[in-house]
């Protein structure tokens, strides 16, 4: 396994490789042969006493060979963006772009994505990186020049309505066709878009093309990445 950091690759302690790489390579021998996911993970995390952290890892970026692949073939760049419908997963995005610009860990998944570890979900906050989150996310949104744009934030999570409202006047200003809006059932509200902005599992399988916006702003952003592309 490999550890980046600030564009260089060095390795993990001894200690920290062994255990969570072994952990990996088992989960992934057990999805592989197609045990539940679900089972699968918490068999491993508890076999190896993992704490919650590197549970979560597991969890959100360990995948079988067949469904990473799946995965790797919907992938699109920039380019491909351009002209299309686009419906971004709004926190998903934010809460990932959040992670990348304090420093803390995010990972190069089994199945090429960029997630973080948070583990936030209904617990998100706004903070004072949220800001400018937001205009990373515009920024790299107004590069690719999609033909129109719609950003959806679970209505459940406090503030969302308020969140929506920045990109909504961020939209505005940047001249781009679209809207953001707070919602229910985001992931409804994703289909049917040319391409999609989010790294969810159920979203990813329902769409057409996917982007991943945090590994766009990786291309110019230093940032403390776990690439288990390496392992």
């Amino acid at each position: 396994m490999r550890y980046t950091k600030h564009g260089r690759l060095i390795f993990l302690s001894t200690n920290y490789r062994g255990k969570i790489g072994n952990a990996i390579y088992d989960l992934r021998y057990l999805l592989d042969h197609g045990y539940p996911r679900g089972s699968a993970v918490n068999f491993v995390s508890n076999h190896y006493r993992l704490p919650l952290r590197e549970r979560h890892l597991l969890a959100r970026c360990v995948f079988s060979r067949r469904e990473a692949a799946e995965h790797r073939r919907k992938i699109v760049g920039v380019r491909a963006v351009g002209g299309r419908s686009l419906g971004v997963d709004g926190y998903n995005v934010i809460i990932t772009i959040e992670s990348i610009l304090t420093g803390k860990q995010v990972v190069r998944c089994d199945d090429g994505f960029v997630r973080d570890l948070r583990a936030i979900f209904g617990k998100y906050r706004a903070s004072k990186v949220t800001e400018r989150a937001v205009e990373e996310v515009l920024k790299v949104v107004a590069k690719a020049k999609p033909s129109k744009v719609a950003v959806f934030f679970d209505k459940q999570v406090s503030m969302s309505g308020e969140l929506a409202g920045k990109l909504r006047r961020g939209l505005r200003e940047l001249g781009l066709k679209g809207d953001s809006r707070a919602v229910g059932g985001v992931d409804f509200r994703l289909r049917g878009f040319d391409v999609v902005a989010s790294s969810d599992r159920a979203v990813i399988k329902r769409a057409k093309a996917v982007w991943d916006i945090p590994a766009e702003l990786l291309r110019r952003k230093k940032a403390n990445i776990l690439d288990l592309t390496q392992l």
